[in-house]
């Protein structure tokens, strides 16, 4: 579901998102997402991935998800690692559930990106981040695969 900028809770910076950061989007990399954070694989950012899930049951989540899982959904993990502070955007092309862990606690988003026209990404949730390593937690997919991708935001 995307939320209307009217909807959406006014304490939450809304940013303009372009194609700038998004150049890979339309050719994704294939990657396969982890059941547990121990086994997820890096990716980089601005770099759009085609990710493979796997069966919400057969995945060891980091944090519990917000948003209860349905056993016939798809869901997995992959790793970031964020060299530079800054307001970053996580892009994804369907209605999935995002959430960015660090500490074996989920982050608060900083609000969510205006999607850019004619390009098959469906959401941007942005999160304010430092230095570091982070779980990318993507559930209740209602397919097998899903594209995301995570790039710095002006």
């Amino acid at each position: 579901m995307i939320i209307e900028h009217d909807e959406f809770p006014s304490e939450f910076k809304w940013a303009a998102v372009t194609t700038a950061g998004f150049e890979t989007w339309a050719t994704p990399a294939e990657v396969n997402a982890a059941t547990n954070a121990a086994n997820a694989p890096f990716i980089e950012t601005s770099k759009a991935y085609k990710a493979a899930l796997i069966a919400a049951p057969q995945v060891t989540f980091a944090s519990s998800p917000a948003k209860p899982q349905s056993p016939d959904s798809f869901a997995g993990l992959l790793l970031i690692n964020i060299t530079t502070s800054g307001t970053y955007g996580i892009a994804a092309s369907s209605g999935v559930w995002l959430d960015l862990i660090k500490d074996q606690s989920a982050l608060k988003s900083a609000g969510q990106g205006q999607v850019p026209n004619c390009t098959g990404i469906h959401k941007i949730v942005l999160f304010d981040l430092q230095p570091g390593d982070y779980v990318l937690q993507i559930a209740s997919s209602k397919s097998s695969d899903v594209t995301v991708q995570v790039a710095p935001q002006p």
